[in-house]
């Protein structure tokens, strides 16, 4: 048998549906699992392959902050709180005669607020004999230590000794003193996760380590007036006008524990706002190349956006790598945020500090062990070893949001059926995406997508020859949440002008890898044969021009041959021009047929020329009414009422 082959490629065709929350990896599957056809018989091996696949992930980092002035409180056993003081340094404290208020053992000892004291100087007043002597300074009985003191250290039974200056000390109820109150050495820490502790000046915890010596309950909780005074003095002084004496001013000096309150600044966490990885699919593509040159990889990634079930953004590029997450991404939440405020787009309520701040030294250190690494992508880089060669997101729509005023909930679910219809090569994937109309009648979109390779005019345009176009939904933020200025290349420069003025976004043009001068993801627009349609975007066409509208109401299949007329799908670039055609797809006017209607097209083309009668080669293939408001059909010839079939078998 002399087989005669068709001048169209074999395809696999598939139809199914999908839930919109497993859109890219159903289609993925799809692909890669494709049985393609061959025109001798049998199956071709499906080249197509997932390289990465990735469900998202969402994990919390965290950022530290400062209260500024917290006062240290102790938490004690009792279940309250008391306050902590810093004891100044009163080793240098002077009495009225200007030496040392201090005595032997470094103790400071309260006097009272009494400058005379009958009882003890014997007489109910000084004379004239007593001047230039100084009085007061009547000891209470109370001291503090106020230079240094020891202590057992109950683990190690060592000695320790303590500088009293500088300490940190805290006074607790205790109703088993006669005071009522015991008064401790105490030290600022941080809690260990496994209950342990250790030093800290910006954690507000203290722990105890000692009851200290002397009468520090009394002198900071106790006071009269809040003051415990160390001199309290007066001078007797002569009245050079008078024979008799009189008094000098009080020399009063003291200490006020209250104005020595424990402030720091407080170190304490907050939640970034939620970081969010989409999820992925990625396929790798091999298209057919001829014998001599050297075949090339090419990538396609299929993600889903956060939160957003109404399309899947789809790039394309070269060298592609990924990696998936390592690790649990609730290590990096459970336990230290409120589990209701784990929301995209907003920062987590963290409930438990001490968890948070540990967690953030784990983020912060280079060399610990991550709890959980996120997935991650790479690309192949350009020359300046700075730009990925990856394309711009173009959008897929099959959906969009309700715009009826009164519905609670506006906005597609998850769980949401997608309808596809795909025809698989191994150059290139055709597919139609559907959203269920169920939900709503007017909020579901029927769009077209290519994503590959093009049959080439010229025999050796085969490196750079890959691209693609989808169908997007409208441009209003109530629907689909973009605008008209989202995609404009002059308005988002950094989006959809990375390679040049005329970067395609692959939605109202076809984005191709490399023009024959290797400009990166450039525009190529449609052309194909057309008669004369209505132009009712661009306003009023002149009279004479208008004449030779087809009436569409009218419009059927060529009654001359019994047929309807489509056309091939040439693409074109306003520079180069004319490239190739789309791969077993043609363009045909949308009258007076049916979606997913089958069209028959004798090739004409003998399956063996030696053996007639086993007849020719018949095309079958699928139309679809596309209905996207933006497509790459919108800077064609015919912008409204083209659209497209695409092959479903050969035989």
């Amino acid at each position: 048998m002399a087989l005669q082959k068709p001048l169209t490629n074999f395809a696999a065709y598939l139809d199914g549906e999908s839930e919109a929350q497993k859109l890219i990896n159903t289609l993925a599957d799809e692909i890669v699992n494709a049985d393609i056809p061959r025109a001798e018989g049998g199956l071709d091996a499906n080249r197509w392959k997932k390289v990465y696949e990735s469900d998202g992930a969402k994990w919390v980092t965290y950022s530290k902050n400062y209260h500024k002035g917290i006062v240290g409180m102790y938490a004690h056993s009792d279940g309250k709180q008391y306050g902590v003081y810093k004891i100044p340094d009163w080793t240098g404290a002077k009495s009225h005669t200007g030496d040392s208020a201090l005595d032997a053992d470094g103790c400071l000892w309260e006097v009272g607020s009494i400058y005379y004291d009958e009882k003890i100087e014997g007489k109910p007043n000084p004379n004239s004999s007593n001047v230039g002597t100084t009085y007061g300074n009547y000891k209470t009985g109370r001291k503090i230590q106020v230079v240094q003191f020891s202590y057992q250290d109950n683990l190690t039974k060592e000695t320790v000794y303590v500088d009293v200056p500088g300490c940190l000390v805290t006074v607790v109820q205790d109703s088993s003193v006669s005071e009522g109150y015991r008064a401790y050495l105490v030290r600022q820490v941080i809690g260990n996760l496994d209950g342990t502790t250790k030093p800290s000046a910006e954690w507000n915890q203290f722990e105890i380590i000692t009851e200290m010596p002397t009468d520090w309950a009394y002198a900071i909780q106790l006071t009269p007036k809040g003051k415990y005074q160390y001199n309290f003095t007066r001078r007797v002084v002569s009245q050079y006008s008078s024979p008799y004496w009189d008094w000098a001013s009080i020399v009063d000096s003291y200490y006020e524990p209250v104005k020595q309150t424990y402030k720091f600044d407080e170190l304490y966490y907050t939640a970034d706002v939620l970081n969010y990885a989409t999820a992925q699919t990625v396929v790798k593509a091999t298209p057919t190349v001829p014998s001599g040159i050297q075949s090339r990889d090419y990538y396609v990634m299929l993600e889903q956006p956060a939160n957003d079930w109404n399309y899947i953004n789809v790039y394309y590029g070269e060298g592609f790598e990924g990696k998936n997450e390592q690790g649990s991404e609730s290590k990096t939440y459970d336990g230290i945020c409120d589990p209701d405020s784990i929301t995209l787009g907003k920062s987590p309520t963290v409930i438990d500090q001490l968890k948070a701040h540990y967690m953030y030294l784990v983020w912060n250190d280079p060399e610990a062990l991550k709890p959980f690494v996120p997935p991650s992508t790479k690309w192949k880089l350009d020359y300046d070893e700075k730009t990925e060669i990856v394309s711009p997101a173009a959008r897929f729509f099959h959906g969009r949001n309700s715009t009826t005023s009164w519905l609670p909930n506006k906005k597609r679910r998850p769980d949401y059926l997608v309808s596809y219809t795909l025809s698989v090569n191994n150059d290139r994937v055709v597919l139609v995406l559907e959203g269920d109309p169920s939900p709503n009648i007017h909020s579901y979109y029927r769009s077209f997508g290519y994503i590959g390779k093009i049959v080439p005019f010229n025999e050796f345009d085969h490196g750079g020859n890959f691209g693609v176009t989808v169908g997007m939904g409208d441009l209003r933020t109530d629907m689909t949440g973009y605008t008209k200025n989202d995609i404009l290349t002059d308005l988002n420069p950094d989006v959809y002008a990375q390679y040049g003025e005329y970067t395609s976004n692959g939605m109202d043009s076809m984005s191709m890898l490399k023009t024959r001068s290797n400009v990166l993801f450039q525009r190529y627009y449609p052309a194909f044969i057309s008669h004369l349609p209505n132009y009712p975007s661009v306003g009023k066409l002149p009279s004479g021009l208008s004449k030779l509208i087809v009436d569409s109401a009218g419009f059927q299949k060529s009654l001359w041959t019994g047929k309807y007329h489509a056309s091939p799908i040439y693409l074109v670039h306003q520079a180069e021009g004319y490239r190739g055609y789309m791969d077993g797809v043609v363009a045909i006017y949308d009258h007076n047929l049916v979606n997913r209607d089958e069209l028959i097209v004798d090739t004409e083309i003998l399956k063996d020329p030696s053996k007639p009668s086993l007849g020719t080669w018949t095309e079958v293939y699928k139309f679809f009414s596309i209905k996207s408001p933006l497509n790459l059909f919108k800077h064609s010839p015919s912008p409204d009422v083209i659209t497209i079939a695409f092959l479903k078998e050969i035989k």
